[in-house]
């Protein structure tokens, strides 16, 4: 759907005026939308997760890990295909409050795309350099969106998600290297042309940061001495379709959580760069992408 189109319907949950900000900018930051009692519940199962990797001792389908990964000191930098882990973190994704929010920024039919659990640990070296996110999971229009759930307070000094303003309009990047290697991240002299100032998203535990798949974000790093989780779920609009094998599915890849499924696709004009295969090359995460630039 195009964006007049769904402001065009009512809205569930953000304000008229939160809508209009997010089509505007290409994100949005909003507190006070999820009840403790999910809170709670998303908190307590990310210290279980942590817990349990401590008997892991290197990066699988579940687990991206650190290189500093140890039993005394977990390092997970992602819980992987978060709604596969648990039943509630599908629960979460499908029927709360974080699904009518999708409704109101991608229309009233919305597709679940997938999921994941990132975390940012205290030090100097887990950046995340300037990307977009649908040259990673190209659709056939620009509805996805990434929802982002803060499990704690996230104040400018932790490394909150920072966004260019206005950037979803703007073309869409090539995330590879001159030797055609993916690199997840677009490239210095690309950036460098993009206009400024960015805006971080920062906020108490429970706000919900909603990035267009356009956007261009990043974020420094953590440089308090608490950990920042947060939990991703990416949603679309019903007639948009996936046009490669996505880097990382789930089992719910594709479900719709409201309204109908489409009967007719909507095909935006704008080209997208291709990714890798991710099918036949395998995905690991942006942390490994970025690897050979992040002091880790």
């Amino acid at each position: 759907m195009k964006p007049e189109d769904i402001l065009s319907h009512p809205a569930r949950v953000l304000s008229q005026v939160q809508r209009e900000r997010y089509f505007a900018t290409g994100y949005l930051a909003a507190e006070g939308l999820i009840p403790d009692s999910w809170l709670d519940r998303l908190s307590a199962l990310s210290d279980r997760f942590l817990d349990k990797s401590r008997a892991v001792a290197a990066s699988n389908e579940e687990f991206d890990l650190g290189p500093e990964h140890c039993p005394e000191r977990p390092h997970v930098r992602r819980l992987r295909t978060l709604v596969d882990r648990h039943p509630d973190f599908w629960r979460f994704a499908s029927e709360s409050v974080l699904a009518d929010i999708a409704a109101d920024l991608v229309g009233p039919d919305v597709k679940f795309h997938s999921s994941k659990l990132n975390y940012k640990w205290p030090g100097g070296g887990e950046i995340v350099k300037w990307h977009q996110d649908i040259p990673a999971w190209p659709h056939t229009n620009y509805s996805p969106v990434t929802l982002g759930v803060y499990l704690g307070d996230v104040p400018a000094e932790k490394g909150p998600l920072t966004c260019v303003p206005g950037s979803h309009n703007g073309p869409i990047f090539v995330h590879r290297d001159d030797n055609g290697a993916w690199t997840g991240s677009v490239q210095d002299r690309d950036m460098a042309a993009v206009a400024t100032p960015t805006e971080d998203l920062t906020g108490p535990a429970g706000t919900v940061v909603a990035i267009n798949c356009r956007t261009l974000h990043a974020s420094r790093a953590n440089f308090t001495d608490r950990v920042r989780p947060v939990a991703l779920f990416v949603y679309s609009s019903a007639d948009a379709f996936i046009w490669m094998p996505p880097p990382s599915p789930t089992s719910h890849t594709g479900d719709i959580v409201r309204g109908e499924p489409a009967t007719v696709a909507h095909l935006d004009p704008t080209p997208c760069p291709v990714p890798p295969d991710w099918g036949k090359t395998g995905y690991g995460s942006i942390f490994t992408a970025q690897g050979a630039d992040l002091d880790l």
